[in-house]
């Protein structure tokens, strides 16, 4: 019996199935969300790298209240 070989994710795919749940998350939630989901250690840099490949009309971002920080997720 063979055993498929699953094809791992992309990074760009981790990403947005991370923020496909609608909330609003830092990097670094989206970095520890990759981890614990999939298993890969994704940098803050690339993972906003990413963000940035994403076409406009499905990105929201905007300052988290309570810090500097800012948070990413998507919509339909």
């Amino acid at each position: 019996m063979n055993n498929p070989v699953k094809k791992p994710f992309t990074q760009k795919e981790r990403l947005c199935r991370v923020l496909s749940a609608g909330r609003f998350l830092t990097l670094y939630e989206i970095q520890q969300q990759c981890f614990d989901q999939f298993g890969v250690h994704d940098s803050e840099t690339a993972l906003s790298a990413r963000w940035r490949e994403l076409p406009g009309a499905v990105k929201q971002k905007r300052r988290r209240d309570k810090c500097a920080a800012w948070e990413y997720r998507m919509v339909a």
